[in-house]
């Protein structure tokens, strides 16, 4: 049985049961609790308890945008994968025709193996890293925070097969910053970083192909550290990416072990 719930007080053995387990644990509540306990405040967001027999075998928490249609399961606690398909059928019922995304433990098959069956796409595994270390003194003097000169560019530029498209970020401009590479009025790269919170999320960077490996990188993620102090700062890569996790590691980055995610698409 599937339950809409507006408190976790009566969850808490199951939660906390769950979230010290290697394989059952969920990477957003492991890295921030208030991803769960502060998710029944935040617009858009529903919470849901699933039973058996009266015993909770699920707890889940999604973010929803009908209008958009998408939506994106934030919190994946159970270790039964008849309560996650119980879950799953429900949303894909309630919300029909709305992507699907899904951000979960890579061990945890009690999700995987239901979202394989409904033929889901599979990220690789993500490996999270924060700002641990001081950054480089390197000079940021190709580094511009996006203005309308160079928007158009910037758009040109930008990845399409994302949910934070351009156009999504230049309308949510209060909780992003974007920077730009540019040399000769040319734009060569961008990075979209959160703007708004105390541990700040990276969501993109990337470089023309022609450019890579020049030092640009650096910049805009030296310049990125310098704009968001005195607040935190974070970002998942590739678990296997060792020259993107390079990257991050000489820009002051560390990683998080014990914290690593995959994410799966229905679209």
């Amino acid at each position: 049985m599937i339950q809409e719930i507006h408190s976790f007080g009566e969850y808490e053995d199951f939660i906390q049961e769950l979230a010290t387990h290697p394989l059952y644990s969920d990477p957003h509540y492991t890295y921030d609790k208030d991803n769960l306990y502060r998710s029944l405040k935040v617009k858009d967001n529903l919470a849901f308890a699933v039973s058996e027999n009266g015993i909770t075998v699920g707890l889940f928490v999604w973010i929803v945008l009908p209008d958009d249609r998408y939506i994106e399961m934030l919190i994946g606690f159970t270790k039964k994968e008849e309560a996650f398909a119980e879950m799953l059928a429900y949303m894909e019922k309630n919300y029909s025709g709305c992507q699907m995304d899904f951000v979960f433990n890579p061990q945890n098959t009690a999700i995987s193996r239901p979202l394989k069956l409904k033929g889901a796409i599979f990220d690789p595994e993500q490996q999270k890293m924060i700002l641990i270390g001081p950054v480089p003194n390197v000079s940021t003097n190709h580094i511009e925070l996006l203005s309308d000169k160079w928007t158009e560019q910037y758009c040109d530029l930008h990845s399409t097969d994302t949910y934070w498209t351009a156009e999504r970020i230049l309308l949510a401009q209060d909780k992003f910053r974007v920077l730009l590479a540019v040399k000769d009025r040319q734009v060569l790269g961008y990075l979209d970083v959160q703007c708004c919170y105390e541990i700040n999320e990276i969501y993109a960077l990337f470089m023309k192909p022609e450019v890579t490996q020049q030092g640009y990188e650096l910049e805009l993620l030296v310049k990125a550290v310098e704009l968001n102090r005195p607040n935190q700062m974070m970002v998942v890569v590739d678990a296997d990416a060792e020259e993107e996790i390079g990257l991050y590691t000489a820009a002051g980055f560390g990683k998080l072990e014990g914290q690593n995610s995959i994410t799966a698409y229905i679209k």
